[in-house]
């Protein structure tokens, strides 16, 4: 039944057109990094096997909070991002405004729910190269 509703909502925030978010979103919340490839030149990495984590919070808002930990791989150091910024929902697409210059801020993350209250936002495109595939979970 909650299932339900989540899609409700969804398409309540879809029909109005390019609204941004309101406080009775059920996108706002906490995410987490559920699953995180990369694929390139040196091949695929899991990066959460290899240690690298990343958690945002949506707030009602419209803005971010969270942290991102790239652990050091094929030569790259070990780098953390601030995910603070802003964020925004239209027709099941969010996007991220935020300072940090990471891949996130230009990746568009599709909404999919899984179960009942359990949302994802997966995003997969191609930077210089590298194939990026992220699923942030929220309510698991």
């Amino acid at each position: 039944m909650q299932a339900i509703s989540i899609a409700a909502a969804l398409a309540a925030t879809t029909a109005c057109g390019n609204d941004s978010t309101s406080p009775q979103s059920p996108l706002v919340g906490s995410y987490t990094a559920f699953q995180w490839v990369t694929t390139g030149g040196s091949g695929q990495t899991n990066q959460l096997n290899i240690g690298s984590t990343l958690q945002i919070t949506l707030n009602a808002d419209g803005s971010t909070s969270g942290h991102m930990h790239l652990a050091a791989s094929n030569g790259a150091p070990a780098a953390d991002f601030d995910m603070a910024g802003t964020w925004n929902e239209s027709n099941n697409v969010v996007d991220f405004t935020q300072t940090a210059d990471t891949f996130v801020r230009n990746m568009i993350f599709a909404v999919q729910p899984i179960a009942t209250g359990v949302l994802d936002l997966v995003g997969d495109q191609v930077f210089s190269g590298t194939r990026v595939q992220l699923t942030l979970r929220h309510g698991a």
